[in-house]
């Protein structure tokens, strides 16, 4: 498996939706797809890279359509992750692809 690294959004803002916090702005296009063998998905690692220098790996627990017709998918982060896991500037990477064979999310998210 490829673990190339990529950056995939910058924070500028969260939305909460049924207890869900999402960050903004939507991942686009453009970083989803990058290779058609590497598309982003539910059980990839992320980085949450804060701007006080702290780094947070989290798995990736979902992708959203966007209500607003913005191109892209919003990040779901999971439960675990909170409001202050993600002050604007924080930038959410892309590690490494899901290595577990069903795909899902592990517990090896938020403190792993």
């Amino acid at each position: 498996m490829n673990s190339t690294q990529r950056r995939l959004v910058v924070v500028a803002d969260l939305c909460e939706h049924t207890g869900r916090i999402f960050p903004l702005p939507a991942v686009p296009n453009a970083l989803l797809h990058p290779e058609p063998e590497e598309p982003l998905k539910p059980g990839d690692q992320l980085e949450l890279r804060r701007p006080d220098g702290t780094v947070t790996k989290v798995m990736l627990h979902g992708l959203q359509w966007t209500s607003s017709g913005e191109e892209g998918l919003f990040i779901e982060l999971g439960p675990q992750v909170t409001k202050q896991d993600l002050p604007r500037g924080t930038e959410i990477w892309r590690v490494s692809e899901t290595t577990h064979a069903s795909g899902n999310p592990t517990s090896q998210d938020l403190g792993a």
